[in-house]
């Protein structure tokens, strides 16, 4: 699942064809960042499937489109999700362009995502992002300098203000974003391996003057080394 500009560096790594969402049966609202396309095929010898574009909360989707992909994948056999984000850093040793491998979460979105056809409702979420893909992140990411962190998820589409940035680091969150932790709860739920990876796009300072077209840019500048990360881990698969 690719975050909002980071499509570019990781589609043209694959071997393989490209599909519309709308062929898919996708949830799809035109946001700049989001392609909305799927490229199935294969990578570093695996069979993969990137999904360039996601739905989010504030576009006014439901809690059942904002998974749709997790579900659809896991739906074609899928046993490993990787989910990538550009988020704003919290943490203030972060700097732009870091690539966060994602330990922990804090869901601050109001929502929810276990699959309704469990029929024990209550999900254990110790250990959500796989210790055991963040370990191999770390040992094939080459060249690539990576942070660990928790990704507080929220619903947005607003920046934080100072005094929330606060509050979130407070409570313990290095990273901020508007995605990621629904699509996580899902992808245990349904029993599938996740990897969190957020590319730090800024960092969020007492003037906290950042604006969608920025994050697109950091997004960019950052998207090969995120991709890097990522086909270091599927070759060790």
């Amino acid at each position: 699942m690719l975050g909002s500009g980071l499509s570019d560096g990781v589609r043209e790594r694959i071997d393989g064809t490209d599909i519309a969402y709308e062929k898919l049966y996708a949830p799809e609202r035109p946001l700049a960042g989001h392609p909305g396309v799927a490229s199935a095929g294969t990578w570093a010898g695996k069979r993969v499937a990137a999904f360039a574009g996601r739905a989010h909360l504030y576009q006014g989707y439901s809690v059942d489109d904002v998974t749709y992909f997790v579900r659809l994948a896991a739906a074609a056999g899928a046993r490993t999700i990787v989910l990538t984000n550009a988020a704003g850093g919290l943490n203030p040793a972060f700097a732009r362009g870091d690539v966060m491998l994602i330990s922990d979460h804090i869901n601050l979105t109001g929502a929810t995502a276990v699959e309704k056809t469990r029929s024990d409702p209550f999900l254990n979420l110790t250990d959500a992002y796989a210790p055991h893909l963040r370990v191999l992140a770390r040992q094939h990411a080459g060249a690539v300098a990576i942070r660990e962190g928790v990704y507080a998820g929220v619903r947005g589409p607003q920046y934080e203000t100072g005094a929330e940035s606060e509050a979130l680091r407070r409570m313990g969150a290095d990273a901020v974003g508007m995605s990621t932790v629904l699509e996580t709860i899902m992808a245990r739920s349904l029993g599938i391996d996740v990897l969190g990876i957020s590319l730090i796009s800024n960092v969020i300072g007492p003037q906290n003057d950042v604006s969608h077209a920025e994050v697109l840019a950091a997004s960019h500048d950052g998207a090969a080394a995120v991709a890097a990360v990522i086909e270091g881990v599927l070759g060790a698969l």
